[in-house]
């Protein structure tokens, strides 16, 4: 895993002095609450985004075309990209130091841009052909599209992990003191 250049963390830390940095951090409900929201959204996106890559692979809702699917999924993928953005971005600023220490933080975040400029160029110019099966070409931007959306949720699940990693390794720190013994 790679993390973001030093140089970066003088804006994460910003980032986590933010009064809206603060305030979710330090109400008890609003992190858990925003949490759920980011997940049920990245639930929907995902759903949708298998949904359709699979039907360009081949291997589900053969009496739909991939162009009415796309057309029907819009929607949820935008409003859930939208949730996700907003709601990651309330998540961030309450843990931006901790994302910075985290090594899972930049590779998420890559993957996700990544994914989101893939679905809005290739794969969206993909769906709108009319083929009872697509090309190998087409199936090939749904494996990477099915690729990095999957390394988006997965870098969330490993973000989880190495925060909780990072806090441990602070307080083991704190009782250690630097030299690693007692305090």
């Amino acid at each position: 895993m790679w993390k973001f250049p030093q140089s970066f963390y003088p804006f994460f830390e910003w980032c986590d002095m933010t009064w809206l940095g603060q305030t979710v951090r330090g109400n008890t409900y609003m992190f858990p609450f925003i949490e759920t929201v980011h997940i049920v959204a990245l639930t929907v996106l995902f759903g949708c985004i298998l949904l359709l890559d699979l039907r360009i692979l081949g291997f589900a809702i053969p009496r739909l075309s991939t162009n009415r699917l796309y057309r029907e999924f819009q929607p949820y993928i935008n409003w859930s990209l939208l949730a996700i953005i907003i709601t990651g971005v309330l998540l961030f600023l309450s843990e931006a130091v901790k994302c910075f220490d985290n090594e899972a933080f930049a590779p998420k975040i890559t993957f996700l841009v990544l994914a989101m400029v893939l679905h809005y160029t290739a794969h969206k110019k993909i769906t709108q052909v009319e083929v009872a099966s697509h090309p190998v070409a087409h199936k090939l931007i749904a494996l990477v599209s099915l690729w990095w959306w999957f390394s988006v949720g997965v870098g969330g699940r490993d973000d989880d992990a190495g925060l909780r990693r990072a806090n441990g390794e602070r307080a083991r720190h704190r009782l250690l003191g630097a030299e690693g013994g007692p305090v």
